[in-house]
């Protein structure tokens, strides 16, 4: 397979940013270093490095330390040569290299600071915790990581309409999600949640994962691909004929709160209003009460998603951000991933292949990827 993807290579500009964004947080909160060891962090602050061995972990085997002068990389060292020369060769890291058996990566940490202010993303000695206020420091998305957005979501979009047309009944769940698990490895992607339900499945489970059931009528398909750290959470739907009228309504109906969801996503817009908004919807359409039977969505990029940002009314949208809206009505689910830049919302998991339709929200048509029927 020929890699399409855009530059892996961050620029000078890039790498300046993300030091300019801590270190401006620093001065801040009076703070002198600052430890990141969370997989997602890592990846934001080395523009796509990966620190990840443990797939199951949020921390990485690699902790950055930055202060108001330097940057050092704390790890282990059958891990320092790989991370130095294939994840942050642009970065001009000074490394602290621990053998096995030299202690551990938090007591380097606590030495490497001692006698400053630090804080952390994770919980250590002597540090300040901070989580939501580190994502802030993520968006705005420069343009190497948009462009690197829209290219996993068009990438996801391909994979996805493969392995749609490849179906056939009979397949069991976990053989379906061998085969998204596949195409996104040679894609250069890793699924950081994959979730693969069939008929009834669908309407009993809101995240129905991948069993030995054989698929008869109905699939649902959910990958949540990552690559440079960037996340792409895409949701389909897919039938063998027709689907019964009250299936296609719910699967329309979600369709209606996606498409007004879209609609609404601008600068300065309130999480908390568009919550509102999908609460009022869902009731109009006869649905009322699954608002609350699943997250609503909320933003993501380098975290996989943060659905807690509709809760604070405090938060509000902003230009070069991603989402993830999942929206769903027991028996249909609609996930796309989209993006807020200067020239509006876009839709980047939207590509070729995929049926799509125009649904109509506030007097407007959006295009939306509508249940692939075989």
């Amino acid at each position: 397979m020929i890699d399409s993807a855009p530059q892996t290579v961050p620029g000078p500009a890039d790498i300046r940013l993300k030091e300019d964004r801590a270190r401006a947080f620093l001065e801040r909160h009076g703070l002198d270093a600052l430890v990141l060891g969370r997989q997602d962090n890592f990846a934001w602050f080395t523009n796509g490095g990966d620190n990840r061995v443990v797939t199951t972990s949020e921390m990485g085997v690699g902790w950055l330390v930055v202060t108001r002068d330097a940057k050092r990389l704390i790890c282990h060292s059958m891990d320092a040569f790989r991370l130095l020369d294939e994840q942050t060769p642009w970065q001009n890291l000074e490394p602290v290299v621990l053998r096995w058996h030299e202690g551990s990566m938090e007591n380097a940490a606590v030495d490497l600071t001692r006698g400053m202010r630090i804080c952390a993303d994770f919980p250590l000695p002597g540090a300040r915790l901070f989580g939501r206020e580190i994502v802030d420091l993520h968006y705005p998305l420069t343009d190497l990581e948009i462009e690197r957005c829209r290219w996993i979501g068009h990438e996801s979009n391909r994979i996805l309409v493969d392995a749609a047309y490849g179906l056939r009944t009979g397949d069991t769940e976990r053989d379906i999600a061998a085969r998204l698990l596949y195409e996104y490895a040679r894609a250069g992607m890793t699924i950081d949640v994959l979730i693969v339900g069939t008929d009834e499945r669908i309407s009993r489970y809101r995240h129905p994962m991948p069993t030995g059931k054989p698929l008869d009528r109905y699939a649902l398909l959910h990958p949540a691909a990552r690559r440079w750290g960037l996340h792409a959470n895409v949701s389909r739907l897919v039938h063998f004929g027709e689907p019964p009228p009250g299936l296609q309504a719910t699967i329309d109906a979600v369709r209606r709160v996606g498409a007004r969801v879209h609609r609404m996503i601008a600068p300065g817009i309130r999480f908390c209003d568009v919550l509102d908004e999908q609460k009022r919807l869902y009731a109009a359409l006869g649905y009322a009460d699954e608002w609350n039977l699943h997250f609503q969505g909320g933003i993501t990029g380098y975290t996989l998603a943060d659905p807690g940002r509709c809760l604070d009314a405090r938060e509000t949208m902003r230009e070069n951000q991603a989402y993830d809206y999942f929206i769903t009505i027991t028996g249909a689910k609609f996930e796309e991933l989209t993006l807020l830049t200067p020239t509006g919302a876009e839709i980047a998991s939207l590509g070729a292949g995929w049926p799509v339709s125009e649904v109509e929200s506030e007097g407007e048509g959006v295009l939306l990827p509508d249940v692939l029927i075989r």
